[in-house]
């Protein structure tokens, strides 16, 4: 009873806290020129405020100082000012690509280094029993948290899409966090959740703030250290696939694009504009209907993975799901222009054929 409390009074103080903060925030955002200007990739048409990251970071940690135990926590609060710095940097005067991995890799190695918090086993995702890396924990951890934190950072593409997915992968973690008694997990959830849920009441279209490089970095990181907290460990309940699904949109368009930009002989880290969300949109899709469309992929995703959870489904069964999805998402994408033409030509036949009903 007094956890539930608890939790009431962690999510609604980060809740309000970032509501309360978010417009007074745009607004002097707007005045010192922290604004995200439009240009050929991106999708609004008026300078935008990039202050929700600084609102979210403000709230959750208001939030956990109130109410949340900190013991052992070092590590990650620790790469949660680092990289709220970096990105805080990017949005002000952009910092390059390699600035932002050293700021990525140093938040990870903090992690494990103060927290002790590190990627030591994938699970059975083979059949042939719990895959674990040993010596190669550290460059694996590492990987995966500039993998994540940088798929969060790319999918950050339309109003209320990086938000929502966080808000919907926080509420599954919190669930999971909560089945396996992870408290500390649970709380941090709880606070994010709330942190996420009051950006979004200012992020959603028409947008009047965005989260910035240092909202995505944010809560990037705070999304693998979920990940990695709840699964790792001798007698957790909470497999390594359960986040893997959680998070298997922003992951398979971030590894489908970073292929294929390498595959093109370009950068992975180099802008374009044909992320799921672009898909969608070209294909005839309202950037609503496009951001609703993605969230509720995330929200199958995420319940598969607490249901894979709580009835105990093997781990090779949740990561076959993964794979197909990935696999189709993958191959489809070499098909895209392909794909787009049928659409038009249908979409076009389809007006035709009403315009003949009508006359």
């Amino acid at each position: 009873m007094i956890m539930k409390v608890q939790a009431v009074f962690i999510f609604l103080t980060s809740l309000s806290v970032a509501a309360l903060l978010m417009p007074r925030l745009a607004s002097i955002g707007s005045k010192v020129g922290l604004v995200d200007r439009p240009n050929y990739r991106k999708v609004h048409r008026y300078p935008k405020p990039l202050v929700g990251g600084l609102g979210m970071v403000l709230a959750f940690a208001l939030s956990c100082i109130l109410y949340v135990p900190l013991t052992g926590m070092r590590g990650f609060f620790a790469g949660v000012v680092l990289l709220f710095i970096v990105g805080f940097l990017d949005d002000y005067k952009e910092l390059g690509h390699r600035w932002k991995f050293v700021g990525q890799a140093s938040a990870a190695f903090l992690m494990m280094y103060l927290s002790n918090v590190y990627l030591s086993s994938f699970g059975n995702l083979l059949y042939f029993g719990d895959i674990h890396f040993g010596i190669l924990a550290l460059p694996l951890t590492i990987f995966c948290v500039v993998g994540i934190t940088n798929a969060i950072n790319m999918i950050d593409g339309l109003d209320g899409l990086a938000g929502g997915i966080s808000l919907i992968a926080f509420t599954a973690f919190a669930i999971l966090s909560y089945m396996g008694e992870y408290w500390n997990s649970f709380f941090i959830s709880i606070a994010l959740c709330g942190a996420s849920l009051g950006f979004l009441r200012y992020n959603w279209r028409p947008a009047r703030v965005f989260m910035g490089d240092a909202g995505s970095l944010f809560l990037g990181f705070s999304l693998v250290y979920l990940a990695i907290t709840i699964t790792q460990g001798e007698g957790s309940i909470v497999r390594p696939v359960a986040p893997l699904l959680i998070l298997a949109t922003p992951i398979a368009d971030t590894l489908t694009l970073m292929f294929k930009r390498v595959m093109a002989g370009k950068s992975p880290f180099h802008a374009d504009s044909y992320h799921l969300h672009h898909i969608l949109i070209r294909m005839g899709m309202s950037k609503n209907i496009a951001v609703v469309a993605i969230l509720s992929i995330s929200l199958f995703f995420a319940v598969l993975a607490v249901l894979g959870t709580f009835y105990k489904i093997p781990d090779y069964y949740l990561f076959l799901v993964f794979v197909v999805y990935f696999t189709l998402y993958f191959a489809t994408s070499f098909y895209l222009k392909q794909i787009l033409r049928l659409v038009r030509r249908n979409t076009v036949r389809a007006r035709m054929h009403v315009l003949m009903l009508k006359y």
